[in-house]
């Protein structure tokens, strides 16, 4: 393998009529997600372009609902760090608090009574 292309990660490229972006990382986790959410209380489609680099930091490249029938292209791709677009978030991992948990808690309890699910 020649030294250029040594130095150059695998990356995905995310193409649709809005916007092109691609992201990856040279160590961590990134992926492409396609949601579909359809229930009592949400209808949702969203994709999400993120990743977490396997120490502290969580990164978002794109998170926007979906349209029927929008056409998009997703292709796994090689490319120096210097051309994986930059991300438009990036947080801090830390652990949630006691009265975040809680929160969450109480959050999805009461959605699920609502639901009539508990």
């Amino acid at each position: 393998m020649a030294e250029q292309e040594r130095e150059k990660i695998c990356a995905f490229q995310f193409k649709s009529g809005k916007e092109q972006v691609v992201f990856g990382l040279e160590h961590g986790v990134f992926s492409a997600i396609f949601e579909s959410i359809l229930n009592q209380n949400r209808k949702e489609l969203q994709v999400s372009l993120g990743g977490f680099d396997g120490e502290k930091e969580y990164l978002d490249w794109l998170k926007r609902p979906l349209e029927i029938g929008e056409k998009f292209e997703l292709k796994v791709v090689r490319v120096a760090l210097s051309e994986v677009s930059t991300p438009l978030q990036r947080r801090i991992a830390e652990p949630p608090s006691d009265d975040q948990l809680l929160k969450t808690y109480y959050d999805q309890k009461k959605e699920l009574e609502n639901a009539g699910l508990i």
